[in-house]
Formats: C-alpha cells, sequence, structure tokens
C-alpha cells in the first residue's frame, strides 16, 4: 500500500504516510469493506538497516493481520503474507526440511495456510498473494502485458517469484479456483497445474495501479462472485461457480502528454510563429509603401509647384511683350522680384518635404526590416506573449481540475 512504510522512520511520520493513503483511498468513508495483504514495500522483505524494526506492528496496528482469509458469497478469501512465506521458505529448504516435517513459525504463513487446509470444508478459494507464484521462465504473460515477462530473481528487499516448493505448497493444500498476485507492475496471465489433481488454475498479476517500473497504463481487476444456494434443501447442491474476472485499464497519461498535448503545444506555437510573421511582413510593406507615397507625394508638390511658376511666368511675358492699352489699376499689387521666386519655391518644397519624412520617422522608430536583431527579436517577444494569452486559461483549468480531483 505504501511505497516507504518499511523504513526506518519516527511514528509521526508514519502516520502522516498513513493519512495520505487514507486520503487517496476514501472508501471507508462510504462503509466499502477493504482486505489487505503486505507487500515487500510495507513490511521488507529479508535484514536491512534501514528497515525498520517496528515494520511489522505499524502494519497490524493499520491494516490488520499479516495473514488472514475472509467468506464472501460462499467463496473464501485467503490472504497469503507472501514476503514471510519467502522468508521462512528460505529457511526450510536451508534445513533439509520437507513442509510436512518442518516445524512451522508460530502465527507466520506455513501454519497458518495448513490450518486453512485442515478447516476448509468445500467452496471455492481465491488466493491474494503480493509476490508471483513459480513459472518457467520463459513463460508467457499473454498479450496485455505491456512488455516482457516475470522471471525469478531477488535483491535487496525484493523477490520476483516465489520458489517451486512453496508453489507447489500452495497449490495442493488450498487448490484454489483463481490466484491473484501483484508486485510486479505489469499484467501478466498464466496458467498453472496443481500437482494433486493435475488440473489448472488461472494465475492474474494484477496491474498497478499507479504509473511506476515502465507501466504505461496502470489498471486493476475486477473480481464476480457467483453465489449458488438451493432454496430447498431437498434439491440437489448445486455446485459453486468460479469467480470471474477481467481486468480494468486506465488511461495511458503518458501517452496523452506526448501523442495529444506536446502535438497541440507544438502546433499552437506553429500557428503563433506563423501569424507574427504575417503580421511583421504586413507592417514592413506598409511602412515601405507609406514612404514610397510621402516621397511621391512630395514628388508631385515640387512639380506642381514648378508648373504653376512656369504659367505666371509665361504670363509675365506676354503681358511685356503686349502690353495693354488700359493702365493698369492703382490697387494691383506691384510684382516685385529680387530674383528670388525660383528658391523661393524650391525652399519651401524642401521643406514641407522634410517635415513629412520627419514625421513619418517618428511615428515608426522600431520598424522590423530597420534591424534583422529587432526584427527577430520583436518576433520572439510577440510569440511569447501570446503564448502567454494563449496557455493561461488551460493551464488555470487544469490545476483547478487536478486540484478538484485531489479534494474529492
Amino acid at each position: 500500500m505504501m511505497d516507504n512504510g518499511r523504513k526506518s522512520m519516527s511514528t509521526t511520520e508514519y502516520e502522516n504516510y498513513h493519512r495520505r493513503y487514507r486520503d487517496i483511498f476514501k472508501t471507508y468513508k462510504r462503509s466499502v469493506p477493504m482486505y489487505f495483504l503486505p507487500g515487500n514495500h510495507d513490511v521488507g522483505l529479508g535484514a536491512s538497516a534501514s528497515f525498520s524494526p517496528e515494520a511489522d506492528s505499524r502494519y497490524t496496528s493499520h491494516f490488520g493481520p499479516r495473514n488472514h482469509y475472509v467468506s464472501v458469497g460462499n467463496h473464501t478469501l485467503v490472504f497469503i503474507d507472501a514476503t514471510a512465506l519467502a522468508e521462512e521458505d528460505v529457511l526450510r529448504a536451508g534445513s533439509g526440511h520437507s513442509f510436512d516435517s518442518w516445524p512451522a513459525v508460530r502465527y507466520g504463513p506455513i501454519e497458518f495456510v495448513q490450518q486453512i487446509a485442515e478447516s476448509h470444508s468445500g467452496g471455492s478459494a481465491v488466493l491474494f498473494t503480493h509476490i508471483p507464484l513459480a513459472r518457467p521462465q520463459d513463460a508467457s504473460c499473454g498479450p496485455l502485458r505491456e512488455r516482457g515477462t516475470i522471471r525469478q530473481g531477488f535483491g535487496f528487499g525484493y523477490q520476483n517469484t516465489l520458489m517451486e516448493g512453496a508453489t507447489v505448497f500452495l497449490l495442493d493444500r488450498l487448490k484454489p479456483s483463481v490466484i491473484l498476485s501483484g508486485d510486479d507492475h505489469d499484467y501478466c496471465d498464466y496458467q498453472h497445474i496443481i500437482p494433486s489433481t493435475n488440473t489448472s488454475v488461472r494465475e492474474v498479476t494484477v496491474k498497478s495501479f499507479s504509473i511506476a517500473m515502465g507501466v504505461r497504463r496502470p489498471g486493476f481487476q475486477l473480481l464476480s462472485l457467483i453465489s449458488t444456494v438451493p432454496l430447498d434443501d431437498s434439491l440437489d447442491q448445486v455446485p459453486v461457480l468460479p469467480p470471474l474476472d477481467t481486468p480494468c485499464f486506465l488511461p495511458d497519461q503518458i501517452g496523452i502528454y506526448l501523442q495529444v498535448y506536446f502535438p497541440l503545444i507544438v502546433l499552437s506555437l506553429v500557428i503563433l510563429l506563423v501569424c507574427n510573421i504575417s503580421w511583421s511582413t504586413q507592417r514592413v510593406w506598409g511602412a515601405k509603401r507609406n514612404r514610397s507615397q510621402t516621397r511621391l507625394g512630395c514628388h508631385e508638390f515640387s512639380r506642381g509647384m514648378g508648373d504653376h511658376r512656369h504659367s505666371r511666368s509665361a504670363d509675365t511675358h506676354y503681358e511685356m511683350d503686349h502690353p495693354s492699352s488700359l493702365p493698369p489699376p492703382v490697387s494691383k499689387p506691384q510684382n516685385v522680384d529680387f530674383g528670388f521666386t525660383w528658391w523661393k519655391g524650391r525652399w519651401w518644397t524642401s521643406l514641407f518635404c522634410r517635415f513629412k519624412r520627419g514625421v513619418q520617422r517618428r511615428r515608426i522608430p522600431s520598424l522590423p526590416y530597420r534591424s534583422f536583431h529587432r526584427h527577430e527579436a520583436s518576433i520572439l517577444c510577440a510569440i511569447a506573449k501570446d503564448a502567454l494569452d494563449v496557455s493561461w486559461p488551460a493551464v488555470s483549468a487544469f490545476v483547478v481540475a487536478a486540484w478538484w480531483a485531489m479534494q474529492r
């Protein structure tokens, strides 16, 4: 249940650890019965200075007995402490005893299995063990496993499968109708043979409920127990049907991130990049067009002023060549020309054009085409701002949904 329940820690730290587990699985608030069996991360396997000497007592005080059974609908659910069985099996095999001659450890798993075998009168037995049973090294786990298979092996604080002797002991004594195991984190479906009856029994290694040990899709197993009880004592006893089970897989969260979220993020950034480049290009061409129109307007204005000056000069020469018979009125302004008429028009036109160009420069002082680095920096800043504007609603919704899920 807890990843480091075996670790040496203070009582306060363990209580907080256990409270966190209860907050995640809040079935105790809904009157749903829960049955537990210990794993190597709960009580440890083997001896180590990092394992707490209080791991066993802490487990039993918070989760119940390490070996126990429950009767549900004419079925007997047997929960075995597989870690203690693996340790006791090593001691038995090292002493050269068989299971029948072995002086079983008091309240240990071997003694418990022997008592169950003697008292179990009938019905279907469902065996729960944290460590899977032994099987050949190249045994297939079926198509629902993500990768690899289950092979015998052991190391610091773990053992992949039980030994062959312990496996035969459980199969012969309990004769289970189905076996459910864990520890491996991935799914595995394997058929065992009960030596005493030469019948097959199916073992299902249940997937981990969390993403761990390279498992992309976590899951759980749904077990259905069928109870068949005759309504009349005179009727023949209907045999108890074996339980049914089916795997239930949870979403591939890593796959959702890699195959949905990440491509959409990349697509969004590409769209923002294209849009910003397009907008920047339109601004550049618009600025160039405005400058061209400004120069063209100044040129047309200068040409118009020149035409006007030529027209006035022609009229003056005509009047001089063809004097009127009538004298000019007194109120007519005298055309005093000091030789600055051409320069006066040129100076006024030049001043007007310079003024317009100066205004245009002040209006667009930081256009991207003026500097390549400024162009590049402006696009990156615009993309960053647009990405922030686009992403904050989605990120906020994700945070709120995650917070709401954790509070349930």
